[in-house]
């Protein structure tokens, strides 16, 4: 390999790669550090901090806390004396009862520190976000796209293909206000083919350079289901050249609103999959890891909005009320809190193992279906 080739892979690739790792690691630090953040300011004792799973690569003793890097970059923990978590360091000091464990701090406490992980993760989406806003963000429209993900079924029968971008459904044009697209497609496309409705749908998409006028009879087509709902992506592309910049307050506010708009968006989300029992969009560590990299390819702030949005996700799933996250010890913490009593640890263990578990195989799954979506396209 030439030099000049060389230089070139470099910068494409491994620096790229070298970014995601630092900023998945630096997802993971933002969330551990909320829990080690309000340990320390109610004087609770701290044994490890470790950025990563695994065997340790790097150790260093600062006051009574060992900060580790550890070998496999896909996870986390602070080791909190007075509590028992799963994987959570040797917990040589999970049973510890002293004034500086977390088992003597009053409820209030108990939940800032449980809750500092996804605190300080929504901190940092809004902080990304207003800094953005301030130095400049690309400007970018909004389409609906025809996804590559979409039923060979509903490709055949209604003449649609990968990548097709709708521009109107019955007249209706589809770049305005994200909000009004939304009520758009769900009204004038969803809703008419799963009904099977006997009125026409008519859309304009644009097929490369090309616009192409379609005609849909939703009751022609009885083998349509629920996937339908999937068979459409919303699509945000940056026009170029063109950059939204606030002053500070403005660009705060503009931070905010953006975030909290975000946390909405995938609570609903989460809420459907929830209900549909689904696990349809959902993409772990690997397809992360790896979309980051792609995204790190872009640039940095492509790379720091992906973060940004990762970092929301983080603190969501984090707060669901599962044994083996934050969640679940927050329910379990609240419950005695409640009966005012501590619920036995034979219980509290078996629930963390248990969902430690289901928390693993769901990843190894998920990793599974990552693997395959990325050499195969299925």
């Amino acid at each position: 390999m030439s030099l000049n080739a060389f230089a070139i892979a470099f910068s494409t690739k491994f620096l790229p790669l070298i970014y995601a790792i630092i900023g998945f690691g630096l997802l993971i630090t933002v969330h551990e550090f909320g829990h080690f953040i309000f340990c320390k300011i109610f004087k609770i004792h701290t044994p490890t901090f470790s950025i990563g799973m695994g065997p340790k690569v790097i150790e260093k003793k600062i006051g009574n806390t060992n900060f580790r890097l550890s070998a496999i970059p896909l996870g986390g923990y602070v080791e909190i004396a007075g509590l028992a978590e799963v994987g959570q360091g040797k917990q040589e000091f999970a049973k510890m009862k002293g004034e500086s464990s977390f088992a003597k701090k009053p409820y209030w406490q108990k939940v800032f520190v449980l809750c500092g992980g996804v605190m300080f993760n929504i901190l940092f989406a809004y902080l990304v976000y207003s800094i953005l806003f301030f130095v400049g963000i690309p400007k970018k429209k909004t389409n609906f796209i025809v996804s590559p993900k979409i039923s060979q079924t509903i490709q055949e029968n209604f003449n649609l293909k990968a990548n097709d971008k709708i521009l109107s459904i019955n007249d209706k044009k589809l770049n305005k206000d994200v909000t009004k697209l939304v009520p758009i497609l769900k009204n004038e496309l969803i809703k008419p083919l799963q009904n099977n409705s006997e009125n026409k749908i008519n859309i304009v998409l644009k097929r490369d350079t090309e616009e192409i006028n379609i005609e849909l009879i939703p009751s022609k087509n009885k083998n349509l289901n629920s996937d339908i709902i999937n068979s459409f992506e919303l699509k945000s592309e940056a026009i170029k050249g063109k950059y939204e910049k606030y002053p500070l307050f403005g660009a705060i506010i503009q931070g905010i609103k953006v975030t909290n708009n975000m946390i909405k968006q995938m609570v609903k989300g989460i809420i459907y999959l929830i209900k549909e029992r689904s696990l349809k969009g959902a993409g772990g560590p690997i397809m992360i890891l790896s979309k980051t990299f792609e995204t790190a390819q872009k640039g940095f702030i492509p790379l720091f909005i992906f973060l940004a949005i990762i970092s929301i996700n983080l603190a969501i799933i984090n707060i669901l009320p599962l044994g083996a996250l934050d969640g679940g010890q927050l329910l379990f913490t609240t419950i005695e809190a409640v009966i005012r009593r501590e619920i036995p640890e034979t219980i509290k263990a078996g629930v963390n193992i248990a969902s430690w578990v289901l928390l693993l195989g769901l990843i190894l799954y998920l990793s599974y279906r990552d693997l395959l979506t990325i050499f195969t396209g299925k």
